[in-house]
């Protein structure tokens, strides 16, 4: 049962990366038209802040919103975060309860959205009335169609396959609930803050690193942990191994030791690096360079993502990191709906009340905040938890990017992840 258990763990975090992957072709192919996203360091049009609005969403929908939305409904954890992030928290009437989101306070009382195994409670969903719907990458396109022949708004959101996307999508969540201002405001002290590690690690020799999403799972460069790998300073050993469709998947024995990996970065604070001759013959092991980051801040799109960075950057490069003042960094002007040009200028990132990395007494930099029970947070967010890919996915219509062999994984899952309890 414990074997089981950690195989179906490990495809999970291999799906909570995969939802960082942008949805396939067709799922969102339609071009949105001006208006319908937020340029990274953009201001927001003049139209983008009053309402009736007319976006169009991932599933090429045009979706109106008549009013400032006063109940929103969050369908998977990355959508909290967002709007926690943004000061929308009191708006919020529906979300995950106990899924992957138990770093955020003032949750008690919201409807829960969500079951074990990720899917959607569509009847409660409804029942909460809200007056927009936000439904991250990985929430099929047959659940969002449901919702919206039951009457309610719904905006599905493109992936995002880099932090810049990042940037826009907390924008565009701003935008959308009438929180613009403090969305452009958290944007930018991503962008600051992200920017102020590049700079300090742009100047020193970058290690090779393993990054390890279980089982022996990992992330090819051209994908959302990928760049956040790239952005701390770190040479991806799986840059240009991994041809599967979404960017994940399994390295040979021959590559590990070939590349050999000086760091490992551990997905989340349980789990190990596989205990093989090959990875223990590796520097990173032999030297005990394995720093642990916290697998929601890694994998639900959203600021928490800049501490995920930070817990990377911190290890791999500690005196560089060291010098840099977070208080102080270069932030571009808040987008919003004033600001025609964004102009640099020096201001206090301040800081979202969010944890931050630390350093364990045996030396290995780790975050604060854990999963509860332990498992494997599916988000990638997984943009937030649906199910996990097979070592090839083919990716389907509904934007998420999994295939029937995700479905399997994701009912064992379920399965065992409810025995467990």
């Amino acid at each position: 049962m414990r074997d089981a258990t950690a195989v179906v763990g490990a495809a999970l975090v291999v799906l909570a990366a995969v939802g960082a992957v942008p949805a396939a072709a067709g799922a969102g192919a339609a071009a949105a038209p001006s208006g319908a996203g937020v340029a990274s360091g953009s201001s927001l049009a003049d139209t983008h802040c009053t309402y009736p609005m007319t976006v169009t969403d991932a599933t090429g929908t045009e979706v109106r919103i008549d009013e400032d939305p006063d109940r929103l409904a969050a369908l998977a954890p990355s959508a909290a975060q967002i709007l926690w992030s943004i000061g929308a928290e009191d708006e919020t009437v529906a979300m995950p309860q106990d899924y992957y989101l138990g770093y955020l306070n003032d949750t008690e009382g919201k409807t829960d959205v969500v079951n074990d195994d990720g899917s959607i409670k569509v009847e409660s969903v409804i029942g909460a009335e809200p007056d927009l719907v936000l439904a991250p990458n990985v929430v099929p396109d047959e659940t969002v169609e449901t919702l919206r022949s039951s009457g309610l708004t719904v905006y599905k959101f493109e992936g995002a396959a880099s932090l810049e996307d990042v940037y826009e999508k907390v924008e565009l969540y701003g935008q959308l609930t009438g929180n613009y201002e403090a969305a452009g405001q958290v944007s930018a002290r991503m962008q600051g803050e992200v920017q102020a590690v590049r700079d300090a690690v742009s100047g020193q020799e970058n290690p090779r690193v393993f990054f390890h999403l279980g089982g022996g799972w990992t992330a090819g460069e051209d994908t959302f942990v990928g760049q956040i790998v790239a952005a701390a300073g770190g040479d991806n050993i799986a840059a240009g191994e991994i041809n599967t469709s979404n960017g994940y998947g399994t390295l040979s024995n021959e590559i590990i030791t070939e590349r050999d990996p000086e760091w490992i970065v551990q997905n989340g604070q349980f789990g190990s690096v596989p205990n093989t001759p090959t990875f223990n013959g590796t520097t990173a092991v032999q030297e005990g360079n394995v720093v642990r980051v916290n697998r929601n801040f890694m994998t639900q799109n959203g600021p928490k993502n800049v501490e995920a960075l930070k817990t990377i950057a911190q290890a791999l490069h500690p005196e560089a990191y060291g010098e840099i003042d977070f208080s102080a960094v270069e932030t571009p002007q808040p987008a919003t709906c004033a600001t025609p040009t964004p102009t640099a200028t020096a201001t206090d990132s301040g800081g979202d009340a969010t944890e931050t990395a630390g350093m364990d007494g045996d030396g290995t930099v780790t975050a604060t905040m854990m999963d509860a029970d332990g498992t494997a947070t599916p988000t990638a967010e997984s943009e937030d938890g649906a199910a996990s890919p097979a070592p090839e996915t083919t990716a389907s219509g509904d934007g998420a990017g999994f295939g029937a062999a995700t479905a399997l994984v994701a009912l064992l899952a379920g399965a065992l992840l409810a025995r467990r309890r």
